[in-house]
């Protein structure tokens, strides 16, 4: 077989590639062992041959099978190296693309369920603003002061706010960051839920809840599928991009 042979392979899926690649390897191993037991054993045969009455002719064609078993043999190697290369190229591509495949599947799986809780939303929405309706502007109701201030009056926006957020956090806790309770507000009877729901953007590659903005025109809030575009289904695709781009090793594929 000639060496070349062994670098040959068919155009077919990367899977079956890297298995065919891997048997080519197989046998242009057992090969190369072949010539490397006539290599070596070339000085003990040429001495046996200088101290028998062999043909000066038959040493020659003995020296000269072992040249060509060295040729052989040397070739053999180059292509083993080469083919070794190959497979590891295939493979690192072939898991590449399954990462990359990964991170698509995620990102449209992310997309269509943010979509699915946008359209859960509006009605959320409507019963807030029917609940904020019927709540009196007096709520003869205080809240804590904060940073030391005196405790002040709550409006009708903190009730239905308070209201709204026990309701979700009986319905879904997963929302709400949960804190121990401060022992001053634990003392005034205080639930172990300290901390409710933040609101929280994209910015700098970090999640962060400083939305500079939250108040007035700037808000950053977006509709639930553009915030979930904003944190996770954007870089999930560009990350699947820059694995079947082959730059792979500089994000540590997949991270």
């Amino acid at each position: 077989m000639s060496v070349l042979d062994f670098l040959k392979t068919k155009k077919s899926a990367p899977a079956s590639q890297i298995a065919e690649m891997e048997a080519s390897l197989a046998r242009l191993r057992a090969e190369r062992k072949e010539f490397e037991t006539v290599v070596e054993s070339h000085g003990a045969r040429r001495a046996d041959a200088l101290l028998s009455d062999m043909a000066d002719a038959d040493i020659a064609k003995l020296d000269a099978d072992a040249n060509l078993a060295q040729i052989r043999l040397e070739r053999l190697e180059l292509a083993e190296l080469e083919l070794v290369e190959r497979i590891e190229r295939a493979r690192d591509k072939s898991e590449r693309e399954r990462l990359a495949s990964e991170h698509e599947r995620d990102a449209s799986a992310i997309e269509a369920a943010s979509k699915e809780l946008e359209k859960t939303l509006a009605p959320v929405a409507e019963a807030f603003s029917n609940l904020l309706k019927v709540i009196p502007e007096e709520t003869h109701i205080a809240k804590p002061g904060s940073a030391g201030m005196p405790p002040s009056a709550a409006t009708k926006e903190d009730i239905a706010r308070a209201i709204l957020s026990n309701g979700l956090f009986n319905a879904t806790p997963d929302v709400f960051e949960q804190t121990v309770c401060p022992p001053h507000l634990a003392r005034m009877g205080g639930a172990a839920v300290s901390r409710a729901l933040h609101v929280c953007t994209f910015e700098g590659g970090l999640l962060t809840q400083r939305n500079a903005g939250l108040v007035g025109e700037e808000c950053a809030i977006h509709a639930a599928p553009i915030a979930a575009d904003k944190l996770i289904v954007t870089p999930l695709r560009a990350k699947a991009r820059a694995l079947r781009d082959g730059v792979a090793e500089r994000l540590q594929a997949a991270e």
